[in-house]
């Protein structure tokens, strides 16, 4: 008897344990963030979970990941957010199957005070209102997306022709935008008739299945104009089906691998990029500040883009005047990225800041099969003769940063360095309190950027009365160079308040010189922001730099190209913005 009281008691407490070990778990689930998604069959939302992963992975924050096997599973999705409800969890972040249905869930999730982050699929506004809830959304503009599409389609038929749309679920909002995008586009000054639009409900099979019947029932076909990817491969198969395939525009949404694939042979036309690993990488860093009590916005915008086969099986040249600079690696990596969603093929050239190799280098890539070129050139005056070459061969060609001089350009990519040579000659004023001693250290001679920065900098600071350059010194825009340039000057005995340099590793070179030499500190302005120069101004070491933003350029570089071979008109100059960057 006493031995069954005593295994009874034993039986007893490993219930308790049990359940405590149960409720640690759910107490747990307080810190952790649930991504609830559609169908996860879907490599759109293969892409969200990934970005969603790894900024949570970047971050050490705790992440579960769920969803349906059809994006028709609109009671499975509800069922999924009544279990993490009942379950604790901090934060949902979801991508809602329906935008009405949904929102009662969402509403009962935050009752019991868990943070719920809206996704690509915005959650429909009245029902919020109805519901006395307002959630925030990440995503991009559904119909802008749609309406790029329907512009390009447009455009491809001379105005002229008939359109099937495929949609997505009635009622959803993404689904209800893009169809509303599309149309208004298409439609817009011309003669085109959407002469059919019905619902294939996300689904490829459903597609084809529209697809085979809107064909044999209305006949011959310009374009077609599916809400996503999916149903975009199942239009494919109808086409393939009928002996269409290349007859007839078809355009999707999404940008997944498949169609990618497709666009690459030429079967497909286009689709819409809206970046769904920024979504979920978005969602969980909003949902990740509230759970930490720090205030969010209620709208992010993810970037969207219209990625069309023109650009596919491309090649770009892009010669650089000194990849090891931080400032053109960035900007190269912004074209390398960009050339990737494209479809484009960039090769690469480092001129190492010798102006006669960059003229080989690009008379030899123009020698090749080419289809775009892009420049940043050592020397301004040094490149004209390639770039006669590039137009005699009518290889278009985008300088980025610097300028050249001699033959036509697509177009010019550039921040305004006469302006942000003025921005740096007000930091030091400001600095200075408008009274001291200042040098100059300037970039390569001959190149745009070096010239435009110190006309703009000793512009404004002429303004300044009582305020003197006593030095300017040439450094290449190299960091050893100008580590002894300003060696020699301490080594002379001369103190100075302040000193500007054309970018910033040069000024980190001055940098380096003054604490080799024990030297306090001046006021020292560099350019470019460059990670190293922007965690020395954090850390107080630099009072600031001015940021223009080089991975931007590269970005626009490669999409100014690409609109050229979709053969649509870009402007000479891109401007791209400036900052100043300080403590």
């Amino acid at each position: 008897m006493q031995k069954m009281m005593c295994n009874l008691w034993i039986s007893i407490m490993m219930l308790l344990i049990s359940i405590g070990s149960m409720n640690t778990v759910y107490a747990d689930n307080s810190k952790t963030i649930a991504l609830v998604m559609k169908a996860l069959s879907n490599p759109f939302f293969s892409k969200m979970e990934e970005g969603a992963k790894r900024f949570a992975t970047e971050q050490g924050i705790a992440i579960e990941v769920f969803g349906v096997e059809r994006e028709t599973d609109v009671e499975r999705q509800i069922s999924i957010m009544e279990n993490l409800i009942s379950r604790g969890y901090g934060a949902i972040v979801i991508a809602p199957a329906d935008s009405k249905k949904l929102v009662p869930v969402c509403k009962k999730a935050m009752d019991r005070k868990i943070t719920v982050i809206n996704i690509d699929n915005p959650l429909h506004k009245p029902t919020l209102k109805e519901q006395g809830i307002d959630i925030p959304f990440v995503g991009s503009d559904n119909r802008l997306g749609a309406s790029l599409v329907g512009d390009y389609i447009r455009k491809k038929l001379n105005n002229q022709g008939k359109v099937f749309v495929i949609e997505g679920i009635q009622g959803v909002e993404n689904a209800e935008l893009r169809k509303q995008g599309f149309i208004e586009a298409v439609k817009q000054n011309s003669q085109i008739q959407v002469i059919a639009s019905e619902t294939a409900n996300w689904h490829t099979d459903e597609a084809l299945s529209v697809c085979t019947k809107l064909i044999q029932t209305h006949g011959h076909v310009n374009a077609i104009f599916c809400a996503n990817d999916t149903m975009a491969l199942g239009a494919l198969q109808a086409l393939e089906m009928l002996d269409l395939v290349g007859k007839v525009f078809l355009a999707g949404y999404d940008n997944i691998n498949a169609v990618r694939d497709e666009m690459r042979a030429g079967r497909i036309h286009a689709t819409a990029e809206q970046h769904p690993e920024l979504m979920g990488e978005y969602g969980v860093h909003l949902a990740f500040k509230a759970l930490k009590g720090e205030p969010i916005d209620s709208f992010v915008r993810t970037p969207i883009d219209l990625i069309t086969y023109d650009s596919f099986n491309k090649i770009i040249g892009i010669s650089i005047s000194d990849i090891k600079n931080p400032f053109f690696a960035s900007l190269v990596q912004g074209a390398k990225d960009t050339a990737l969603l494209f479809g484009s093929e960039l090769k690469i050239l480092n001129a190492n800041n010798d102006d006669s190799q960059q003229l080989t280098d690009i008379m030899n890539l123009l020698k090749e099969k080419l289809n775009g070129v892009i420049i940043n050139p050592t020397n301004s005056e040094i490149m004209g003769p390639a770039i006669e070459l590039a137009n005699q061969k009518n290889v278009p060609v985008i300088t980025v940063d610097r300028k050249v001089n001699g033959g036509h350009i697509a177009t010019h990519i550039a921040s305004d360095n006469i302006e942000g040579g003025k921005m740096a000659a007000q930091a030091i004023a400001k600095s200075l309190h408008n009274k001291g001693t200042v040098i100059e250290i300037e970039g390569i001679p001959g190149t745009s950027a070096a010239h435009e920065r110190g006309k703009g900098f000793n512009d404004m600071l002429s303004q300044f009365a009582d305020i003197k350059i006593i030095a300017r010194e040439t450094a290449n825009f190299d960091r050893k160079d100008a580590e002894k340039v300003m060696l020699r000057i301490l080594k002379k005995g001369i103190m100075v308040d302040a000193v500007f340099a054309h970018n910033d590793t040069m000024i980190l070179g001055v940098l380096d010189a003054l604490k080799q030499m024990n030297k306090p500190l001046p006021v020292l302005v560099g350019f470019d922001a460059i990670d190293e120069a922007v965690v020395k101004v954090k850390q107080g070491e630099l009072t600031a730099t001015i940021a223009q933003k080089p991975y931007k350029m590269g970005q626009l570089a490669v999409q100014n190209s690409v609109n050229l071979f979709r053969n649509e008109t870009i402007s000479p100059v891109i401007p791209v913005e400036l900052n100043l960057i300080q403590k």
